[in-house]
């Protein structure tokens, strides 16, 4: 008994030496993206990388802190969540816009005419991105907006700092929030394939997010039902994010339909669209599917050991 007491907590020590280097390499990798910010392209790539890292920063850091919410390492991860989702808030209106240019572009390439492809691109870019940057006055907006964001990074940066590899972490705690987020969203997935609901399906999405970052840095080391879990669940959280940013671009295309009204193109727009979110939806389905048939008794005992619960 004593062995396996010894055990479990060196896996607790090496679970938690490895989630805190994740987390501040997030948080140090979500402040470097925006340093150079100097052009439209650079912003929109600073934008997507330091919201890819945020994602991970909001996965990782529960995950750090002790179930009691108390001392000084929980006070350093309370700083963290607060500054980075200040920053994520700066940052999501840009990242909207960016996720909208990139569907278009993926739209238009379903048509086999390039005079078509041109057109097409050319009237949703000036109809979606150009009009609402006009009014926003664009170029102001993100460079106010990167600014804040970088100031947020900035100060999560110091407090993550604070943490150190010796400190108070809770290996139930830690396992409590996977196996919950993992039961439901297979409780959500299960009810909303079920019930046709898209609402459902996509409130799935973060959850499937926060399983597949929060196990990334263990990497191999893991037990086999944890990484098919974890790699189904990415998948998962790819094919709904997808989806989103179909549903955001049909949203957003009432613009592009009043100024196009009557026009072949217009119909041929909306015939594209229809067709790119069945696809989409089809491989949210899948995917869902495919996490649905992982075992839930391997993912316990996996995640349990894993984190030396």
């Amino acid at each position: 008994m004593e062995h396996e007491s010894d055990k479990a907590h060196h896996r607790a020590t090496t679970a938690r030496t490895q989630l805190v280097d994740a987390l501040r390499t997030a948080v140090t990798l979500a402040a470097g993206s925006l340093d150079t910010v100097d052009t439209p392209a650079s912003r929109r790539e600073a934008v997507r990388g330091a919201r890819r890292a945020l994602k991970s920063v909001r996965a990782l850091a529960p995950l750090c802190r002790n179930g009691h919410r108390e001392g000084g390492v929980d006070q350093a991860i309370a700083s963290v969540l607060e500054f980075s989702a200040k920053a994520n808030q700066m940052l999501g209106p840009l990242r909207d816009r960016d996720a909208l240019l990139r569907s278009i572009h993926r739209l238009v390439d379903r048509f086999a005419d390039a005079q078509t492809r041109t057109v097409a691109r050319t009237v949703l870019v000036a109809t979606l991105i150009h009009s609402e940057g006009e009014r926003r006055d664009d170029a102001a907006y993100a460079g106010v907006s990167i600014e804040r964001a970088h100031r947020a990074l900035r100060a999560a940066r110091g407090a993550v700092a604070h943490l150190g590899i010796e400190g108070a972490f809770d290996p139930a705690h830690a396992t409590t929030l996977v196996l919950r987020a993992f039961r439901d969203c297979r409780t959500e997935l299960s009810a909303a394939l079920e019930a046709s609901d898209l609402v459902r399906l996509h409130d799935c999405r973060k959850m499937a997010t926060f399983l597949a970052l929060a196990l990334r840095p263990f990497e191999d080391d893991v037990p086999a039902a944890v990484a098919r879990m974890r790699s189904r669940a990415k998948r998962l959280a790819a094919a709904l994010g997808e989806d989103r940013d179909l549903a955001l671009l049909d949203v957003e295309m009432s613009a592009a339909r009043a100024q196009l009204a009557g026009s072949p193109l217009a119909t041929a727009i909306d015939d594209a669209v229809r067709l790119a979110r069945i696809e989409a939806l089809a491989r949210v389905e899948d995917a869902a599917a495919s996490f649905l048939r992982v075992r839930r008794g391997g993912v316990r005992r996996g995640v349990r050991e894993l984190l030396g619960a």
